[in-house]
């Protein structure tokens, strides 16, 4: 696995390169300048990018937005120390391929790489966690549109949210990948989402993943 680190601090960038390192994947490159990160990426080819959220010249957001106008396919994990709620879905909107807090174990930071490199979704505990608070205290009209769904359908949606690919959720449930491509259309028109970010987020919200 080749992974590429952004980071305007230099000491970061050292402690998850060990890190990275230690587990047997490489560091191609890293960048403190987001701008030249964004000049160098889609020519270095990483299988992951690993970036802050919160960087001078263009933040953790606006990167994501031009490399995916760039390399639509480039598998991104999104690193922040915010946990608020509003930032957790503004990045989510952007179809991140994780999003990890800073303040996660060393071992969330590896099981999220894998997760991401094998094509699953990874958000840390403690984000869950922060999406999972307020849908105990508000059910939003959009959360509810789950009530429309049918079990198989909200099994279906179970699986999404916790990363599993469609080939994965086949397998599970014993049905065909085609009946699961299927069901996930179904349920993004039943839920009024047009991604797998909104599937997840009112998968947490509606309590089908903690």
């Amino acid at each position: 696995m080749k992974v590429i680190i952004v980071d305007d601090h230099q000491l970061v960038i050292k402690g998850f390169q060990r890190i990275i390192e230690a587990e047997g994947f490489e560091v191609i490159s890293s960048f403190t300048d987001s701008s030249l990160a964004l000049e160098r990426i889609p020519l270095l080819k990483p299988d992951i990018v690993l970036s802050d959220l919160d960087m001078p010249k263009i933040n953790g957001a606006e990167l994501i937005r031009q490399l995916r106008e760039q390399v639509p396919e480039q598998k991104i994990i999104m690193l922040s120390m915010h946990l608020n709620q509003q930032v957790i879905k503004k990045i989510m909107g952007l179809k991140v391929n994780g999003y990890l807090s800073k303040n996660a174990h060393p071992e969330e930071l590896i099981e999220a790489l894998k997760a991401v490199h094998s094509g699953r979704t990874y958000f840390s505990s403690d984000v869950t966690q922060s999406l999972l608070f307020k849908s105990t205290e508000i059910k939003t009209e959009k959360a509810l549109l789950t009530l429309h769904l049918s079990d198989r359908e909200r099994e279906v949606l179970k699986h999404i949210a916790q990363g599993e690919s469609t080939r994965e959720i086949a397998e599970a449930l014993h049905i065909s990948i085609g009946t699961v491509e299927s069901h996930r259309r179904a349920i993004m028109t039943k839920l009024e989402v047009k991604n797998v970010a909104g599937m997840v987020r009112i998968a947490v919200q509606e309590g089908l993943v903690y």
